[in-house]
């Protein structure tokens, strides 16, 4: 889902228009606008005025490609995908004609750098990865060379940050790739890039913006500072269903579900046809919410729109796993074993249907125990912002509880309830009890409560030992919630770095 709209989003970016006609860059501004709200059809007229007034100009054609990218990405129709191709070359015709009067034009290199940007997330999502590794490689090199004509040239520091960031997620089996191409990946610098580029850059503002939320998120778990930056872009363009939806991924993670919910009935009342992969995830994190509340009659009917719907198999692994649980607690041993075989089936290069497949092959050789009943309860509590209601299931069940995984896992969320109260002593506690636990199959836990002994020196002050803890559960960091743990692990060091 985070791949899916980071490269969605990637299209929407403003652009620099041609100086010689005051009319063509204000239809080609306007036009901007209308495609930031969704507003296709308007924007299409205004662009197609504005090729009849300079037809030697690339904006227009670029806006037009960035259209069929948006709806090949959001829809995989074949046809779209070549039409972006046909507008893209049409605007590097166009670009390469004028370089051709000054090849040192930064504003046509910016221009051709995010050509090269877009053909790179076209490629990647049809299965070329070679032909996308090429063209990361022009388009990074065409924002360096912006940069070294003009170091004040600032959004080009964002087209560099997207690679630097999107680079660090490649799988391994592509890491030659990466290399041969000469490529660097680094989630710091891609996040102070975009950062960059999003306070200091006059062009490409809104894209970066965006970005920025999502980094706040999945580089450094502060849900807060998304949803700031998401705040004035849902007021601007408030037909944009990507805003919308990427706003209610921030409440969940913040535990705000009745505004997630809200985010999410836009979305698909929205129901923009071309993006229905974005409506098939928002009904898929609809179930989540009501699974959240259990509410397992109202979570099923969204799981189930999900994996009927879903035109890829991302996410259908932890939905169908999901599905499971609520036929079980709805009592239909049926279904619950059929989905809970399906739940193996999803992409295990996502941390979550790798899990629901650790999960599916557990339940299925263990069953679904009562233990495990009483942790989907204090899950779902403490994940719907119920923090007295999740402490009360522990105090209730934990003395009856016998198997250490489930044990470990409810004293984690314990645990985390008391350092968001500042409980710090009783935290220290609970820790000590994980750790005389033996855990098989949540191995997550051992770096999760490092960090979480991190978080507690930080807030007694102990900045050394919280750094001593951050090394100790990066060390760890290499089982389930991964890159959940590691946003957490970011975050405070980052907190770290402000207190020197």
């Amino acid at each position: 889902m985070r791949n899916l709209i980071l490269v969605l989003f990637i299209f929407l970016n403003s652009l620099l228009v041609g100086r010689q006609n005051p009319e063509y860059k204000s239809l080609i501004l306007l036009g901007e606008k209308l495609a930031y709200n969704f507003e296709f059809d308007s924007c299409q007229s205004m662009i197609n005025t504005a090729i009849d007034i300079a037809p030697e100009r690339p904006e227009a054609y670029q806006i037009k490609s960035k259209i069929h990218l948006w709806y090949f990405l959001g829809s995989k129709e074949q046809t779209d995908y070549e039409l972006f191709f046909d507008y893209s070359d049409s605007t590097v015709l166009r670009i390469d004609s004028l370089l051709e009067e000054n090849d040192e034009d930064v504003n046509l290199l910016y221009l051709l750098g995010n050509v090269y940007k877009y053909r790179a997330m076209a490629y990647g999502n049809n299965g070329s990865t070679l032909d996308a590794f090429w063209a990361t490689k022009k388009a990074v090199s065409l924002f360096e060379s912006v940069l070294d004509l003009d170091s004040n040239y600032y959004s080009a520091y964002g087209g560099i940050g997207i690679f630097e960031y999107a680079l660090s997620y490649v799988p391994a089996l592509f890491n030659w790739a990466l290399s041969l191409s000469g490529l660097s990946a680094d989630q710091n610098n891609g996040f102070e890039y975009i950062k960059k580029a999003s306070r200091l850059g006059e062009i490409d503002q809104i894209e970066y913006q965006f970005h920025l939320s999502k980094l706040y998120d999945e580089h450094l778990a502060e849900y807060d500072e998304s949803i700031f930056v998401l705040k004035p872009l849902l007021r601007e363009f408030p037909q944009n269903p990507l805003f919308h939806y990427q706003a209610a991924i921030e409440y969940i993670k913040s535990r705000e579900l009745n505004k997630a919910t809200k985010e999410l009935e836009i979305v698909l009342q929205i129901n923009h046809q071309k993006f229905i992969q974005t409506n098939s995830f928002s009904n898929f994190l609809l179930g989540d919410i009501y699974f959240r509340q259990n509410d397992y009659s109202k979570a099923l009917e969204y799981y189930l729109i999900f994996l009927t719907s879903t035109q890829t198999i991302d996410y259908t692994g932890i939905a169908s796993l999901r599905t499971a649980h609520c036929y079980y607690f709805l009592d239909n041993e049926k279904e619950f074993k059929r989905y809970n075989i399906l739940a193996a089936n999803g992409n295990l290069d996502l941390e979550d249907d790798k899990f629901a497949h650790e999960m599916s092959l557990f339940v299925l050789n263990k069953g679904f125990t009562d233990d495990r009943k009483v942790l989907v309860e204090v899950e779902n509590s403490y994940l719907s912002g119920h923090e007295s209601e999740a402490l009360q299931i522990i105090e209730n069940n934990l003395d009856s509880l016998v198997i250490q995984d489930i044990i470990a896992q409810v004293l984690h969320y314990k645990t985390r309830i008391l350092i968001d109260e500042n409980n710090i002593e009783y935290a220290k506690n609970t820790l000590e009890m994980i750790d005389t636990l033996r855990l098989e199959s949540a191995e997550w836990i051992e770096p999760m409560s490092f960090y979480n002994l991190a978080e507690i020196s930080y807030k007694e002050n102990n900045f050394d030992m919280a750094l001593t803890y951050l090394e100790e559960a990066e060390e760890s960091n290499d089982f389930q919630k991964k890159n959940l743990i590691q946003s957490f692990i970011n975050g405070l060091k980052r907190k770290l770095g402000n207190t020197n």
